[in-house]
């Protein structure tokens, strides 16, 4: 709350939308590639002697999950990483052409795929995503099967399963964004940036931020699988 505050006094109402044409340019794209991914994996393992409508199992259900996260980090990558240097920057206003030039510059000062690049911190997403999507499709699914999928059940259980997601691998996520927004020379590596952080903050350090991520990440996601599941079921139809 004391950062919203402090956020709302020195940079106003637009400084709560720094950083958002980076996600809402690429959020359809991420999405459709984890669900795609997601859905041709499991029909890839699923047996061929079983009835095709039956659902698969939840061991597949979680491998099929872990696939479509480390498929999907190819695109949360750069998206992340030029939301989180446009939030990160005092002088920003917040505008979209800020952002394009943020990564414009990415690429001109370190190549297309340069270890500085748009793709900083491939690795680390990686790790990140790859676990906590697959406890995001079987929380899901195991949820989903005991209670239905009805509207509301759908709606819990996107809430549950996305807040879960998050919460099992947040320390993660706050070593990849110290890690890609610092500047060059800042830290020798990740495991240094690892260290450091560590040794200034205490554990605590690694759940800075966690409040703010829980409350986006229920509502967020419980639209997304209510909103999956409605487009799914009509383009069925």
């Amino acid at each position: 709350m004391d950062c919203a505050k402090s956020m709302l006094r020195h940079e106003g109402v637009r400084g709560l939308w720094k950083g958002y044409a980076s996600p809402t340019f690429t959020v359809g794209a991420m999405n459709a590639m984890l669900f795609l991914t997601y859905e041709a994996t499991i029909r890839y393992l699923r047996d061929p002697a079983k009835d095709p409508n039956e659902d698969p199992d939840l061991r597949s259900v979680f491998l099929a999950g872990c696939v479509a996260g480390s498929g999907s980090s190819f695109i949360n990558t750069p998206t992340e990483l030029v939301k989180c240097l446009a939030q990160t920057n005092l002088k920003n206003k917040g505008t979209l052409m800020e952002e394009w030039q943020i990564a414009r510059r990415l690429v001109r000062e370190h190549g297309f795929f340069g270890t500085r690049g748009p793709w900083r911190g491939i690795e680390i997403t990686i790790i990140r995503d790859t676990p906590s999507q697959g406890l995001y499709f079987l929380l899901y699914e195991s949820i989903t099967r005991t209670f239905g999928k009805s509207e509301f059940s759908t709606f819990l259980a996107g809430g549950i399963s996305g807040a879960a997601a998050w919460a099992s691998t947040y320390p993660i996520d706050v070593i990849k964004t110290r890690w890609t927004t610092s500047a060059c020379g800042v830290y020798g590596g990740l495991t240094d940036c690892i260290v450091t952080t560590m040794q200034q903050g205490g554990w605590r350090v690694f759940l800075n931020g966690f409040g703010a991520t829980m409350a986006r990440a229920l509502p967020q996601h419980a639209v997304v699988f209510s909103t999956y599941e409605l487009i799914k079921s009509t383009l069925n139809e």
